[in-house]
């Protein structure tokens, strides 16, 4: 198998030249927009050093007193931080905007420590765009592409090459909600970045088969049984996933109680597992004989699909390692 390297190199000819095809178009045009994330980033998260407070203070009876000699308050020892100094019930206050810049400006911060540890193959795509936050491979097929995340606005490189280009096929990605890790399973991931239980990976339809144009050949489950090894990396290390399932689906309401699969990326408890994975196993096409329980890692690879309006198509896979 050729070097992840020499992939990289022509999946960024690939995604250049392809533009002229239309994928599907079930995206939303108002994004949030980079001038908007730093006019957030700006008033949330700027400088405080020259609101510093005074060197004096003043006291009840009318005289200074140093700052020093002041008495701090003492921490809340029943304060639970979530990110960004904000308690999980303050973050989800926010709008999701908000959240969505949050999350990225956090991640900003803690993402420089880590970048001598991207894997070599992986660090001239990663210095072309910071936005590379992995890669997706399946051998006997056409998916063969980095795999980018913005968190701010993070349809944006679903509709742009990586170059930043506007361009029909976009870019493979990662959904917002999905992390990918910082470090690695042998080393340690960094804490509050551990991958998430489902990595959602999205692409376009492609007519001639780029992106994710090849993935409804799934649907067919002689054709899993010969390409059922996903090879998707984070820029830290390599992971290996096998093809559970594959199955039909669409955009539902987002007042109805269908189950909408694509909001699904951390399981946090073995009930919402078995909700999740239930749903999953009657929607199947088929199941393949592949072990996997409450615990594992999972990756759902999403393509839209026209068996009915805003159809989609999923693949299912489980980390082996």
């Amino acid at each position: 198998m050729e070097s992840h390297m020499n992939r990289s190199i022509q999946s960024l000819f690939i995604i250049a030249t392809t533009m002229m095809l239309a994928g599907c178009g079930d995206v939303s045009e108002d994004g949030f927009t980079q001038a908007q994330l730093d006019a957030f980033v700006e008033e949330d998260y700027e400088d405080t050093s020259a609101a510093s407070p005074p060197d004096t203070i003043s006291t009840d009876d009318g005289t200074d007193a140093d700052a020093d000699d002041a008495e701090e308050s003492p921490a809340d020892p029943d304060r639970e931080e979530y990110i960004g100094g904000l308690t999980f019930e303050e973050y989800e206050a926010l709008t999701l905007e908000e959240q969505d810049a949050l999350r990225d400006a956090e991640r900003k911060k803690v993402t420089p420590a880590y970048e001598d540890s991207i894997l070599p193959e992986y660090r001239e795509l990663y210095d072309y765009n910071n936005a590379t936050i992995g890669y997706i491979y399946i051998d006997g097929t056409v998916i063969d592409a980095p795999v980018l995340q913005t968190l701010a606005d993070y349809e944006y490189y679903l509709h742009r090459d990586i170059d930043g280009h506007e361009s029909e096929p976009g870019c493979i990605i990662l959904d917002a909600d999905s992390e990918i890790g910082i470090g690695t399973e042998a080393g340690g991931y960094l804490e509050g970045y551990e991958p998430t239980t489902i990595q959602l990976v999205h692409g376009h339809n492609m007519r001639n088969g780029t992106m994710f144009g090849s993935l409804l050949k799934y649907a067919d489950e002689s054709y899993a049984d010969r390409h059922s090894i996903i090879q998707y990396d984070s820029i830290y290390e390599h992971r290996t996933y096998e093809v559970i399932c594959a199955f039909y689906s669409q955009i539902y309401p987002e007042d109805s109680d269908d189950f909408k699969y694509y909001t699904y990326n951390q399981l946090d408890t073995e009930e919402e597992y078995d909700h999740w994975r239930e749903n999953i196993d009657n929607m199947a096409l088929y199941i393949r004989d592949v072990e996997s329980g409450w615990g594992d890692e999972y990756i759902v690879l999403s393509t839209c699909a026209y068996q009915v309006e805003d159809g989609r198509f999923a693949v299912v896979g489980v980390r082996t390692q």
